[in-house]
């Protein structure tokens, strides 16, 4: 009896995610077979209508060549690695934070989501308000204080470090809200055995609830990677890509291939390399949310052994 339920929750289950799995299968399987025709293709606009004709592998090799490619997907994992690290860390932190407080929790969890929830145009044009030279907010403070102003998006590396902050703003109370999710699912009796025998709180954090976290917090980093490569409205409305390609991040730079170029056979080749890339950090990040969901039975297991 027990594995027919076990067998009728599985039919069940299959049978609830048959419609979505069908719609992401007709719609994203037939564009994503599109950009793959048009990563073999040359493509050029006549008469008012689209002209195909084959390709080949030249696309891929012009990307192969292409250093203004390759300068954009640095640029790219350089900004992704950085606010994926960044956000996970303070989200991480935050969660602690606020779940030990008990004074300002619920105060905490509101005023933390409130950047989340805003939309992508709206943290630019409010960013832009701060950080622009002419008129931003940051300027005329520092001339109150009788200080110069600053170019903060008109150098190579100030540009950088802005979208860096921008998107660590913008994205770090996400992380927070699933590792505080995660951090309420841990048994208190744990963290409470710890602290009866003589563990600190800060203890009990680093090598109680940290490790049973990871599978949270490896899940939140990867999608922290997958929203940092997808990136486009806040840097294309502060920086669109400048100075001199500094914030050109693969989004922007296939977004100019496609629609100022009007090369979309090379555009296309571009984004099925950037899925490919993608395709290979989920079998990564599949694989290490494995790991660190077995790593705490396993310290356990040589913990007993060693004893």
């Amino acid at each position: 009896m027990p594995g027919t339920t076990r067998s009728h929750h599985g039919y069940f289950g299959a049978l609830s995610l048959a419609p979505f799995a069908l719609l992401v299968l007709v719609f994203g399987g037939y564009a994503l077979g599109e950009v793959i025709h048009m990563a073999f293709s040359h493509i050029r606009v006549q008469g008012g209508s689209f002209v195909w004709s084959g390709a080949g592998l030249g696309n891929f090799r012009h990307l192969v060549d292409d250093d203004s490619a390759e300068s954009s997907l640095l640029v790219t994992a350089l900004f992704v690695a950085v606010t994926s690290v960044t956000s996970v860390a303070f989200g991480t932190a935050l969660a602690l934070l606020v779940q030990r407080s008990l004074r300002f929790k619920a105060l905490a969890q509101t005023v933390l989501l409130w950047p989340a929830i805003m939309a992508p145009v709206v943290v630019s044009l409010v960013w832009l308000l701060i950080l622009s030279p002419n008129v931003g907010t940051l300027n005329k403070a520092l001339a109150t204080l009788g200080l110069p102003g600053q170019d903060w998006i008109g150098t190579s590396g100030g540009a950088l470090a802005c979208i860096v902050l921008v998107d660590v703003w913008h994205w770090t109370p996400l992380v927070f809200l699933l590792i505080y999710a995660a951090l309420c699912g841990i048994d208190e009796e744990i963290v409470e055995a710890a602290r009866c025998d003589g563990a600190s709180s800060l203890q009990a954090a680093l090598f109680i609830q940290l490790p049973l976290l990871l599978p949270s917090i490896v899940g939140a980093m990867f999608i922290r990677v997958v929203m940092g490569v997808k990136a486009f409205d806040e840097m294309y409305l502060l920086t669109n890509g400048g100075p001199n390609g500094a914030t050109n991040l693969v989004s922007l730079y296939i977004h100019d291939v496609f629609f100022e170029q009007l090369n979309y056979g090379y555009g296309a080749a571009v984004s099925v390399a950037v899925v490919l890339l993608l395709a290979i950090l989920i079998v990564v990040f599949v694989g290490l949310r494995r790991a660190t969901a077995m790593w705490p039975s396993l310290r356990q297991f040589v913990g007993e052994r060693m004893s």
